[in-house]
C-alpha cells in the first residue's frame, strides 16, 4: 500500500535524474547519454502528461528531433520504441 503512494514521486524523481544525467553526458563518445535521457524520458512520460505534451511540441517544432529518433527506434528496447511512438507529434491534440 505504501508502495502505491510514493510510486509516482519515485519515478518523477528517478526520471528527473536520469534524463539530466544523459544530457551531461550526451558529449561522450560512447552513446551512453543518449540511452540514460531516453530511460528518464520514459519515466517521465509514463508519469507526466505534461511532459509527454511537450516532447510532442519539441518534435513538431524540431522535425530533426524526431527524425533521429525515427532513426534508431529499430535498434531501441520495446519500452523505449513506445516512448517514441506515444510522443509521434502526430498524436498531438491541440
Amino acid at each position: 500500500m505504501h508502495l502505491k503512494i510514493i510510486r509516482k514521486p519515485l519515478k518523477l524523481i528517478a526520471g528527473s535524474m536520469l534524463f539530466i544525467i544523459g544530457v551531461i553526458t550526451a558529449p561522450a563518445p560512447l552513446p551512453i547519454g543518449q540511452f540514460f535521457a531516453l530511460v528518464g524520458l520514459s519515466l517521465l512520460i509514463s508519469e507526466s502528461s505534461w511532459v509527454k505534451v511537450r516532447i510532442q511540441r519539441l518534435r513538431r517544432r524540431v522535425p530533426f528531433i524526431g527524425q533521429q529518433l525515427q532513426r534508431v527506434r529499430p535498434h531501441l528496447p520495446k519500452f523505449l520504441k513506445k516512448v517514441i511512438d506515444d510522443t509521434d507529434p502526430g498524436n498531438l491534440k491541440e
